[in-house]
């Protein structure tokens, strides 16, 4: 389900992107040596439409994708009867389910798979967190240290909003079942890229790619929305 800006569509592109192309290829896409017209792009795309075109899959049919708020999506989860049983959203979804909904009762979560028929063992997509130094000094130094160690990991994660991939650590410090299973995720990658859209020129991350989507949502073809976003980026050379 896509909001107006487009940005749900361009993760579930992303994503399909890591599960129907090579991690090289992922690389290539975002830095425009493979062109966003390219076979393998408009595939990725073609195969969000599988998803986000069939009125059966959508709640309120495929012509609701491009108008339905992502922070109102889930909410068919919820209704009585169902109107729809699975939602794939980041790991913040959970902020806009019903007040007191329980995770691991009344909804759940699985990791989104690869496909069987390729060899792309478990890719993840996600966003992070990075720490640096801008003004050096011999105690900052030793936090930097400090935040590579396990146990600084740990305090976080026995608290709740923080997941890590680092590998060192006791998942069992996690401060619920969910963080468990989402930190899981993480370890269990044998690739974690970064959101492709993040990455790319704003013009196009935030802007043709995400209008592309939502012109893709309302009936134009993946080649042609492909070819758009590919004449935005060669503008900016």
């Amino acid at each position: 389900m896509v909001r107006a800006t487009g940005w749900p569509a361009t993760d579930w592109v992303e994503d399909l992107m890591l599960r129907t192309q090579s991690p090289a290829d992922y690389d290539r896409w975002v830095s425009n040596d493979l062109k966003f017209n390219d076979p393998k792009v408009v595939v990725a795309i073609e195969e969000f439409g599988w998803f986000a075109g069939t009125d059966e899959f959508v709640d309120g049919g495929a012509r609701a994708v491009a108008t339905s708020d992502f922070r109102d999506s889930p909410k068919g989860l919820f209704s009585s009867p169902a109107k729809c049983y699975m939602h794939r959203q980041a790991s913040f979804i959970p902020s806009f389910f019903p007040e007191g909904t329980q995770l691991g009762e009344d909804a759940d979560f699985f990791y989104f798979p690869a496909y069987e028929s390729k060899d792309l063992g478990k890719p993840v997509l996600g966003a992070g967190t990075m720490f640096g130094i801008t003004d050096d000094s011999k105690a900052r130094q030793a936090f930097i240290s400090f935040l590579q160690t396990p146990i600084a990991h740990e305090v976080w994660m026995a608290q709740s909003g923080f997941l890590t991939p680092y590998k060192g650590v006791n998942v069992e410090a996690y401060a619920n079942e969910t963080l468990k299973k989402q930190g899981r995720i993480l370890l269990d990658a044998t690739t974690f890229r970064f959101d492709g859209s993040d990455l790319m020129p704003g013009k196009i991350g935030a802007g043709a790619f995400w209008t592309g989507m939502v012109d893709y949502s309302g009936g134009k073809s993946a080649k042609e929305v492909g070819d758009d976003i590919q004449k935005t980026w060669d503008a900016l050379k």
